[in-house]
């Protein structure tokens, strides 16, 4: 069993059985009185009424368990009327006249529990009371409304002498009356509760006419409670985007040994102080009425699961609340791998391209489809499905097959609410079987600033030696050093990429940049694995007598215009 489950474990079965009661605030130690919702039908009836004067003392209503005690004035007022009947007791027909001072009629219902008091506790009476009018203390003590609590049938407090009594308004006209007792070291008899209208010297005009009781419920407390468990409201998972506030709220609540909420205890919350969390306010909190603390918590930007605990000094249990911050909207996609790669025309390239979508603040999002798209003409390339949609992980990607047309390109990838979309250069290679065939002349010598006898040519083609026309060849001299300038008819640089003619042929001149000394010119057939070919030169010094060995092997003459070398670089247009 995980460490905080069995720190929790003693509270379990408590927290099964008061579930109800504490989720809604209400304490966790009732006593049971029968028929406290007067919906019982078997003890619905009417006593009261009738003859001037009539009396009756602890007539039972209906099948009971409540009776009812209510009296006249001899000869000048009837009783009034004690109803029970839909969920609630009823007390009408109340008069006051004038005879030789003031009388009054007047009545209560009763209960006697079958539960004995206990010294050292606080009990606590409510009752919901509806009057059809505004009510306050003051005008239901004038009035002789209230409750009362009684050892057996004598009673030791009521709403109209306690202090501790309170009066809250539920809705409408509806009051809740609460009486609070407690008691001492020495008590005796069973719980009794009076539920009364008892006018004292008040003329009928200024009486309220009739008083309405509904949900009778009493309450054994600790009359100094110490914390003796904390319990969570809900402790289920709870998520939010980061950076924004947790919704519900992480309530606790802390009860005493009879499982009653203790109001006034600060409950403090740990969160990691690395990696997701949260800030919790007020932090610690402190408990209300019903011994429950309720804290905000924010997520803070880095997406995860992580845990906020809960405890109160001289409580063992610590509660546990998992967490889990999600990340917000995507914000940026970013490649993550296969930029950079390349593949034979017509054959699938060795790494997927892979993006991670991101939010504002770095963390991965899941679920976002991510549009992958290529060029629509020449070198480019086709996937099994342009559109992925990002793992757990906030990445996806696809694997992409080269068409059949060499050449370099990019690849984007993109996501609808993002301005920037990735970018993955990728390039398709030429079957490997297409290379250089045939070659000028490998080794020229040449006079300073002056064209080279023979151009530099090189002839592609394939396995079976068919031409290969339509094809670039990247001519390269020496950026520094003893080097040479290459034309081609049209530009002239130290790099020129030359296209294939219809024989597959490439050629360029090269010109000596006037510094002496060996080097090489580089002819690479562009989008090819294959070994470059190498032209050998050598610019001579002026007078040098090599010039009168002439040359060797197979030579194209040079007919390009001499340039000036006079500024050296590229200068290819």
């Amino acid at each position: 069993m995980p460490l905080h489950l069995a720190r929790l474990r003693p509270w379990l079965a408590l927290l099964a059985a008061t579930s109800l009661a504490w989720a809604t605030g209400l304490q966790a130690a009732p006593l049971t009185v029968p028929n406290g919702s007067f919906s019982d039908a078997g003890n619905n009836g009417s006593v009261g009424g009738g003859l001037l004067g009539g009396s009756g003392s602890n007539v039972q209503i209906g099948d009971g368990p409540w009776r009812a005690t209510y009296w006249g004035a001899l000869g000048l007022l009837a009783p009034p009327v004690l109803e029970i009947g839909d969920n609630r007791a009823a007390i009408g027909g109340l008069a006051g006249i004038s005879a030789l001072g003031i009388v009054n009629n007047g009545g209560f219902f009763r209960q006697t529990l079958p539960i004995a008091w206990e010294p050292n506790f606080r009990y606590v009476l409510k009752v919901d009371v509806n009057a059809g009018a505004v009510l306050g203390l003051g005008l239901l003590n004038g009035q002789g409304v209230g409750t009362a609590l009684l050892s057996d049938t004598t009673r030791i407090s009521s709403t109209v002498s306690a202090s501790l009594v309170s009066l809250n308004l539920l809705g409408g006209n509806v009051y809740e009356l609460t009486l609070t007792h407690e008691t001492g070291g020495t008590v005796s008899g069973n719980i009794g509760i009076d539920l009364f209208y008892e006018p004292s010297a008040i003329l009928s005009a200024s009486l309220l006419g009739a008083v309405d009781f509904t949900n009778v419920r009493l309450e054994k407390r600790l009359i100094d409670p110490t914390p003796a468990g904390l319990l969570a409201i809900d402790a289920d998972l709870r998520t939010a985007v980061v950076n924004t506030e947790v919704d519900p709220p992480i309530s606790v609540q802390v009860v005493d040994s009879l499982g009653d909420g203790i109001e006034g205890i600060a409950v403090t919350f740990t969160t990691p102080e690395t990696g997701p969390s949260a800030t919790v306010t007020p932090n610690p909190a402190l408990t209300n009425a019903d011994g429950i603390a309720e804290v905000t918590t924010t997520a803070n930007t880095i997406a995860g699961n992580y845990m906020i605990t809960a405890e109160v000094a001289g409580v063992e249990d610590i509660l546990e609340f998992p967490m889990h911050n999600a990340a917000g909207p995507a914000a940026s996609v970013n490649s993550i791998s296969g930029a950079a790669q390349s593949a034979v025309v017509g054959s699938q390239f060795g790494q997927a391209l892979v993006v991670e979508v991101e939010d504002e603040f770095g963390n991965p999002v899941p679920s976002v489809p991510v549009t992958f798209n290529a060029p629509v003409e020449g070198a480019s390339a086709t996937f099994p499905s342009s559109t992925v949609v990002t793992g757990a992980n906030g990445q996806g990607g696809v694997t992409p097959t080269a068409n059949g047309i060499a050449g370099a390109y990019a690849i984007t990838a993109s996501v609808p609410s993002v301005g920037k979309a990735a970018t993955f250069p990728l390039v398709n290679l030429l079957e490997s079987d297409i290379g250089p065939g045939e070659t000028g002349e490998p080794n020229q010598n040449g006079e300073p600033d002056a064209l080279f006898a023979c151009a530099l040519l090189v002839r592609i083609v394939d396995g079976e030696g068919v031409p290969q026309p339509g094809l670039a060849v990247d001519f390269t001299a020496p950026a520094s050093g003893p080097s040479a300038v290459l034309h081609d008819g049209e530009n002239s640089g130290l790099s020129l990429r030359v296209e294939t003619d219809v024989d597959g042929y490439a050629s360029v001149d090269a010109q000596s940049n006037g510094v002496p000394g060996r080097f090489q010119v580089s002819a690479q057939l562009a989008f090819s694995l294959t070994d470059p070919v190498l032209f050998n030169f050598n610019n001579l010094a002026a007078g040098d007598p090599a010039f009168s060995y002439g040359f060797d092997g197979p030579c194209i003459g040079s007919t390009a215009p001499v340039a000036d070398t006079s500024t050296e670089g590229d200068q290819a247009q």
